[in-house]
């Protein structure tokens, strides 16, 4: 088991587990109500889950925060799978902005400088919060139960009637087996 701490709660990774994280944009800004740059998050998954050996069973991107579930028999796989989301998701989004931005488009000068702001003065624009939360999940049932939070969140949050009908998720894959992403079965 990896624990990492903060004075606030405890993230952990523990190999062969499903990893539920939850992760939420600066300033809850809702980025990806912004479908380029929703489907650019979704691609960077697909690739990053590719590159780090990385099952992905399930995953909701809400307009302004994620929850992924995510499984590698390495806890270190998840914890890098995840970085490497938040940070190419992070610049791939921020120089979406800023070409937005350079058209004339005020929302996303507003969110540039919301990211840029959270950098502290860095050269990497900040997109997401500094720290997400991740707890393992180590039992069907119990993945059976976050899957359904998930992918009710759009239908919570008024966005869809139903959460198949929510483009940015895999409840879709569940019910049809289509969807913006391939999603990985796992044998418990």
């Amino acid at each position: 088991m990896h624990r990492m701490t903060s004075s606030r709660y405890h993230n952990i990774y523990e190999d062969n587990a499903v990893c539920f994280w939850t992760s939420a944009i600066v300033g809850r800004i809702p980025l990806s109500s912004s479908a380029t740059a929703a489907r650019a998050v979704l691609s960077i998954l697909d690739e990053c889950r590719a590159r780090c050996g990385v099952k992905l069973p399930g995953y909701v991107l809400m307009p302004d925060h994620v929850h992924l579930a995510a499984w590698s028999e390495r806890a270190q796989d998840v914890q890098r799978f995840l970085r490497q989301v938040l940070g190419i998701s992070s610049a791939k989004t921020a120089a979406l902005a800023e070409r937005a931005a350079g058209r004339g488009n005020e929302t996303a000068a507003g969110w540039l400088r919301a990211f840029q702001a959270r950098s502290g003065g860095g050269q990497v624009a900040r997109v997401w919060k500094d720290r997400g939360r991740a707890f393992p999940v180590t039992a069907p049932d119990a993945l059976l139960q976050k899957l359904t939070y998930m992918h009710a969140n759009p239908v919570r949050a008024g966005l869809v009637a139903q959460p198949e009908y929510w483009e940015f998720s895999s409840a879709a894959w569940y019910l049809h087996g289509t969807g913006p992403l391939r999603i990985d079965t796992l044998e418990w």
